[in-house]
């Protein structure tokens, strides 16, 4: 499949704050797909669609390379020594291993610190599978500052194709290599402060013309302004989960997958969105396992990204077009009715924020900060329990050199959280991947158990209202 990517050689702001934070084993930025494939691709083939798309979405071919001075930003660059023997493996699992060892093997993936001065992604096709639905695997990480989940669903569709017997497209011509001086960075940098510092300064101006015209509303601006930030990025209101609130770098991954159009069935018979069903049936599953382990509580304090993109046409493919916003999930309902409800009003009013788009505002401004700065807002974002993603694929079953793609779990960072929760439905299968921290969950197949009847108990109350 060929797609018309739009690339900028600048990272954003947010990027390049991400890819600070990768100094801490805590707050380490890589995402993760698995994959369970029908049949064994062909390797030479595999490794031709890979040379193909590292030509097509460049930033598999790029590097970064860091700015000369605070002011500046770090640039994507071609990587000179790019060779794909760096970044793709072949392995098999060992006899009598089951799919277990594979969440395993693909945990200390994920986990495991990158790569820096190279194209920040990595790849591993594994044999002697033992799926269900396949006996072959392929496992692709990349930093998040490469892509989000949106953003990642565009990059691979470089990579698959649309049936087993796809011809080949014809090649991209090769990203130049262009590396610059130090003082070619240092003026770029310059260069790179000036419109930010315009921005900045216009921004000044109008607040001072509107505080002089209108005092008292610029007043009530300022307070709203600062009341949002604090309830979308401040300390949280609400205590967490006494059952999840140790912390530590012990981590482990969770995945199943159940048949999506039945689901999808039941929350328009609901009348509830795919996001509203998807955090309902966490917060049911949540509920249920405090409730086992007889400490019930009222909420579960969550972040979940929010997705920016406007869809213009050139806007940039890669890098992050999200906006992380803090929501407690009521495990203290017990109607699903009212879980929904109360999930789907806070989802709305927080996209109603002013400062909805703040880290973007700010960002230009703190990205050159020393790195505590940068280690404390990180932290800030990590004063939730949980993180949940929610990410919608494609409605066809694509191909990999061949082979059939008949599962795909998603793996986003455990960044300082107890629970990482990511959904991905695709061809009609929902995929579920969660990321957790083994000192915070202390049942973790439990957990898994009771998130399964939470979507089970929406799909049976759909039913019976029916």
């Amino acid at each position: 499949m060929s797609q018309g990517f739009q690339f900028d050689e600048r990272l954003s702001a947010l990027d390049q704050i991400m890819l600070r934070a990768e100094s801490n084993p805590k707050t380490r930025n890589w995402v993760l797909s698995l994959v369970i494939l029908e049949s064994k691709p062909d390797i030479n083939r595999l490794l031709e669609q890979f040379e193909r798309a590292s030509r097509e979405f460049v930033r598999l071919r790029q590097r970064v390379a860091t700015p000369a001075t605070p002011l500046g930003y770090a640039r994507w660059e071609a990587d000179p020594s790019f060779k794909l023997e760096h970044h793709f493996q072949h392995i098999a699992m060992p006899r009598g291993s089951n799919f277990d060892d594979l969440l395993e093997m693909a945990c200390r993936f994920i986990n495991k610190s990158g790569d820096l001065d190279r194209p920040l992604w990595e790849a591993i096709l594994i044999d002697n599978v033992k799926h269900p639905a396949g006996k072959t695997a392929f496992m692709m990480r990349m930093h998040h500052a490469v892509a989000d989940g949106m953003g990642a669903v565009q990059l691979f569709l470089s990579l698959f194709d649309t049936s087993a017997d796809a011809p080949p497209r014809p090649f991209a011509d090769l990203p130049e290599v262009n590396s610059r001086s130090w003082w070619q960075k240092a003026s770029a940098d310059i260069q790179d402060s000036i419109p930010d510092a315009l921005a900045l300064g216009q921004t000044t101006l109008k607040k001072a013309l509107k505080r002089v015209k209108s005092p008292i509303s610029q007043w009530r601006d300022d307070i709203e302004m600062a009341s949002s930030i604090q309830r979308l990025y401040g300390s949280k209101s609400t205590p967490g989960s006494p059952l999840l609130a140790e912390r530590s770098l012990d981590r482990q991954f969770l995945a199943w997958d159940f048949p999506f159009p039945p689901f999808k069935k039941a929350l328009k018979t609901l009348g509830w969105s795919v996001n509203d069903g998807y955090l309902t049936a966490l917060t049911i599953g949540l509920k249920r396992y405090h409730e086992s382990l007889h400490c019930p509580v009222d909420s579960v304090p969550v972040t979940i990204p929010v997705n920016v993109r406007k869809g213009e046409e050139n806007e940039q493919t890669a890098g992050n077009h999200i906006a992380p916003v803090k929501l407690n999930l009521p495990t203290g309902c017990d109607s699903p009715h009212e879980i929904a409800k109360a999930i789907g009003a806070n989802v709305r009013a927080s996209l109603a924020e002013p400062a909805l788009g703040v880290m973007n505002w700010l960002a230009p401004v703190i990205k050159g900060a020393p790195q505590f700065v940068v280690d404390k807002i990180a932290d800030s974002l990590a004063e939730v329990d949980i993180q949940a993603s929610n990410v919608p694929g494609y409605p066809f079953a694509p191909y990999l050199a061949g082979a059939k793609i008949v599962r795909s779990y998603p793996f986003a960072p455990l960044p300082g959280v107890a629970i990482m929760a990511a959904l991905y439905t695709q061809n009609d299968v929902a995929q579920m991947g969660i990321q957790l921290d083994r000192a915070s969950v202390e049942d973790p197949a439990r957990l898994q158990k009771c998130i399964q009847e939470g979507f089970a108990e929406i799909e049976a109350l759909a039913s019976a209202q029916s």
